[in-house]
């Protein structure tokens, strides 16, 4: 009976041991189902490479450098898990890291951990980059192809070129992320190329242009299946006021919804478009659009736009777009209390001041106007009635004297003495 007692505590023990260990070592996790996790909730803040995204440089700290070797080192996969299981605060961190307990469950947390540690692997450990013709075996390019895209090409608009504007979703989603490939006109200038987040908010993505013969194409390794592309490119041979140019749509993909719109420059006459346009409206700017609609194009057999049109005036339709600042880094609540204070203190002094810098000017105004005005003054001139007036206002006036202070006497106004006694009258 004992040794069986004694084999069950073992036993008990054991698998004790057993559960121990298990919660104290980091579960494996894959990488692969981590990476669409991350991108859908971390890299706004942390960026598509962990270096840091658009949201991120708003925060104050930023959010910490996830492809920094030396960190990332010095960092078990626990501690990575609780950070992102409880947020920054309930580590010590910065609480402007959320807590993903409640979205995630224990298994997509390893998971987003596995992928996070790929940012900062070894250069030999890290997957190879994509070559210009390379696709993942599990999207070929051939399988791809674009739900819908809305193209604007909008000539002379902030620019004596013309504006190129792509928004498009790709599909299948699953696909993603994948390596896509949009051409770009010779000579073309990128103005920002990148994914579409779930919030509409256009995020810039590594690209690189990879040079042709006829035109060049861009290329990028896309995280999400929505894209932009915005570039200037210069189409126009002549320089004098009649214009001309022709752009196709003549993407590599086949497009189930293509929508497009050119705009008219202001101040432009004799505008021609071909083909016409199956609608026409004008904003409140006085600018008008073209737009078509098109359903099933094929890959490489878009449509051509040839616009023509005459402009004598050398300024675009609109000013250059400005880039905005970026706002003030949030101050703490406490460094918010202790400013509002000190703005107080200050404007409480600084009145105390001007009160008593007002009565010491006033004070000295006055005695020196009396000073002044006593000096050299000709007798009996309206001059010296006037510095009597002066020194009126400080001198203290006696009362009226009534009665003879010796006998008790009445005294008349124009008494100048007492008329019992013969005391003289001070008036």
């Amino acid at each position: 009976m004992q040794l069986r007692v004694v084999l069950g505590l073992l036993a008990l023990l054991g698998l004790c041991g057993i559960v121990l260990g298990r919660s104290a070592t980091a579960e494996p996790g894959d990488a692969q189902a981590g990476r669409g996790l991350y991108i859908r909730l971390c890299a706004s803040c942390h960026g598509v490479t962990g270096q840091g995204g658009r949201m991120g440089a708003m925060l104050s700290p930023p959010p910490r450098n996830l492809a920094d070797q030396a960190y990332m080192h010095g960092r078990s996969e626990q501690q990575l898990f609780e950070v992102i299981q409880q947020g920054g605060a309930a580590v010590g961190l910065s609480a402007a890291m959320n807590a993903f307990g409640n979205q995630l469950n224990t298994q997509q947390i390893w998971d987003v951990v596995a992928y996070v540690r790929t940012f900062a692997a070894p250069a030999s450990a890290a997957a190879p980059p994509l070559s210009a013709t390379a696709r993942p075996p599990e999207a070929p390019a051939a399988d791809l192809s674009m739900a819908r895209l809305h193209l604007s090409i909008w000539p002379e608009y902030d620019d004596p070129r013309v504006l190129v504007i792509l928004r498009g979703e790709m599909a299948p989603a699953q696909a993603f992320p994948t390596r896509i490939g949009l051409p770009l006109p010779k000579g073309a200038e990128i103005i920002g190329a990148g994914m579409i987040s779930e919030q509409n908010e256009l995020l810039v993505h590594p690209h690189q242009v990879l040079p042709g013969d006829g035109e060049d194409r861009l290329e990028m390794q896309l995280p999400v299946p929505r894209f932009f592309l915005e570039f200037y490119y210069n189409p126009f041979t002549t320089t004098g006021a009649a214009k001309r140019l022709a752009y196709t749509v003549a993407l590599p993909y086949p497009i189930t919804v293509l929508e497009v719109d050119v705009q008219q420059p202001l101040q432009s006459s004799e505008f021609v478009l071909t083909p016409p346009p199956a609608e026409r409206s004008t904003d409140e700017r006085g600018l008008t659009y073209h737009r078509f609609v098109y359903h099933n194009v094929a890959a490489g057999q878009g449509p051509t736009f040839t616009i023509a049109y005459t402009k004598t005036a050398r300024t675009p339709s609109v000013t250059q777009r400005q880039t905005q600042p970026p706002p003030p880094a949030p101050m703490h609540p406490t460094q918010v209390r202790v400013r509002r204070a000190l703005v107080g203190g200050s404007v409480l002094v600084g009145a105390i001041v001007l009160c008593i810098g007002w009565a010491w000017l006033t004070r000295r105004s006055r005695s020196r106007a009396r000073s002044v005005a006593a000096e050299a003054v000709p007798p009996g001139s309206l001059a010296e009635a006037f510095v009597a007036l002066v020194q009126h206002e400080a001198t203290p006036v006696a009362a009226p004297v009534d009665f003879c202070t010796d006998c008790g006497r009445k005294l008349l106004p124009e008494d100048r003495f007492c008329a019992d006694c013969g005391k003289p009258v001070p008036r």
